[in-house]
């Protein structure tokens, strides 16, 4: 298990949590008293654990994310219709945004079929994307960007789900990532790497030089 107090010494306010679908309500009571005594701004749960947390988060400014896999590359208006009922009820019960994670095959098919119901669903409320960065070659980034504006996300989120560490090039893509982000992207940008300090640190650096600008939104999303 990750060091989430080294974490936290590294990355401070861009720390986020993420709660292991596994958690019984003793480890969320955990997560969510180690979120509030170190004033972090999100925690995120499976769907079923909203009403869990929402009463012990509800008066507080920690926002409640809820997750939401689509592992298809072609998205079918049916998987759209179920994954927005879904979404629409964890918004009721006290989520205060989605994260829908996905391949990034797939990622045209969900603007192109939500983009029209996304402020109505999501009023006042955030949207985030997750892809894994390894599946984006150098010359993708315009058409994700685009698709990031398209649907209005609040966040995108990168993970990197085939991390062969030295013999990866998770550097170089994460720098083409940063210098292909146009000043007409608004969203956050986040990372999801799990136990992986290493990366952490590669990419608030790189995220210092290349993109400052970007550091007030930027969330690293720690497993608790």
């Amino acid at each position: 298990m990750i060091d989430k107090n080294a974490v936290f010494d590294l990355v401070g306010k861009n720390m986020a949590l993420w709660c292991g679908t596994d958690m019984d309500a003793t480890d969320l009571a955990d997560a969510v008293y180690f979120a509030n005594s170190h004033n972090l701004s999100e925690v995120s749960v499976a769907p079923d654990m909203i009403q869990t947390v929402w009463p012990w988060l509800e008066k507080t400014s920690v926002k409640i994310m809820t997750r939401f896999y689509m592992e298809n590359n072609k998205i079918t208006e049916e998987q759209i219709s179920d994954v927005t009922v879904r979404i629409n009820a964890c918004l009721r019960h006290g989520a205060n945004g989605a994260q829908i994670f996905l391949n990034v095959g797939g990622l045209g098919d969900l603007v192109e079929q939500m983009h029209f119901v996304r402020d109505d669903l999501f009023f006042n409320k955030d949207l985030s994307i997750g892809l894994d960065i390894s599946e984006i070659g150098p010359f993708d980034w315009g058409n994700v960007f685009a698709n990031m504006r398209k649907i209005n996300a609040s966040s995108v989120i990168f993970a990197f789900a085939h991390d062969t560490g030295n013999k990866s090039d998770f550097v170089g893509r994460l720098y083409g990532m940063l210098n292909a982000w146009g000043a007409e992207n608004k969203f956050n940008l986040h990372f999801a790497f799990g136990p992986n300090c290493m990366r952490i640190e590669q990419a608030i650096r790189l995220v210092q030089q290349v993109r400052p600008g970007l550091m007030d939104g930027l969330r690293f999303w720690v497993s608790f």
